[in-house]
């Protein structure tokens, strides 16, 4: 999964605006969305586009207790 385009689903958009943040602090650019039903299953959650390194990414997500759902392709 490394250096593709893939997005990192988290449980809100707390979240997704925390991780935002922090991934920037990092050099990771991230992209806020509202995560696809098909993806979420309810509607409902928000991701992060991410390009480059996602498994970088969500180390240093859940490294600070961001709650990662699911990784899938963007």
């Amino acid at each position: 999964m490394n250096d593709s385009k893939q997005c990192i689903m988290l449980s809100s958009i707390t979240y997704a605006m925390r991780g935002k943040e922090l991934l920037a602090r990092y050099g990771i650019k991230a992209f806020m969305e509202k995560t696809p039903l098909e993806v979420s299953g309810c509607g409902c959650g928000y991701s992060l586009r991410v390009k480059g390194d996602v498994d970088r990414a969500v180390a240093i997500l859940t490294g600070a207790g961001i709650e990662v759902r699911k990784v899938y392709a963007g």
